[in-house]
Formats: C-alpha cells, structure tokens, sequence
C-alpha cells in the first residue's frame, strides 16, 4: 500500500482504520442477523409469502452479485496469503471488501423481509 497511499498516510494508520471500520461493520452484521431471523420467525409461512420472497428477481439478482463479490475476494484473499506477496494492509482492505459484499447481502435480505412483513 506504500506506493498508492504512502504519501498521504503511513501503513499502520491505514490498517488500525480498516480493522475498525470491519469491528463497526462486524456488529452491523450481528445486528442484521438477530433482526432477520427476528422477521422470519414472526414472519407467516403460507405459500404466497414463499413465492414473493423468491419472484423478486431485482433482489435475487443483487444478492447473487454480493455473493459473488464475497466469494471472489475471499479466495483472491486466500491465494495471495498462500503467495506471501502482498502486506497485511492489503490483506485487511480485500477482507474488508469481502465481508461489505457480506454485510450488503444481509441488508438485502432485511429489505426484502421487512416489505414482506409489512404486507401481511
């Protein structure tokens, strides 16, 4: 990271800010969680909630794209750890961007849920 941003801010500086943006981003997530499982526990299962869940083809398509995102940066991740060519910056911003592809996701599925909840 020394080379793009050495200028404007040294490498340990850069990674304390990234590991607390994925603290903050981690207990986004927890919450996320407890409330989507919230949602589908209260949520009534009859057949014409199923098949709005799953005809939202916007939101399919989004999460299919944040799934992706998270898949592929975590095993780019996983194979340059293997290498050993890149710094531990580096290493914490492609996991940042791997658990954001996570966090989206999840915010996706708590959009979907709560309109689903509101009209029933």
């Amino acid at each position: 990271m020394d080379r793009g941003l050495g200028t404007i801010i040294d490498d340990y500086t850069l990674y304390r800010i990234i590991e607390a943006i994925i603290v903050i981003l981690y207990m986004f997530m927890v919450y996320l969680g407890i409330q989507i499982a919230l949602t589908w526990k209260f949520l009534k299962k009859d057949c014409r909630n199923s098949d709005e869940i799953l005809s939202q083809k916007g939101s399919f398509i989004r999460c299919s794209i944040f799934i992706s995102i998270t898949g592929f940066f975590i095993s780019f991740n996983s194979f340059f750890e293997g290498i050993g060519e890149l710094d531990s910056t580096t290493y914490e911003l492609i996991k940042l961007i791997a658990f954001s592809g996570l966090i989206f996701f999840f915010y996706e599925w708590y959009k979907l849920l709560s309109k689903v909840k509101k009209r029933t």
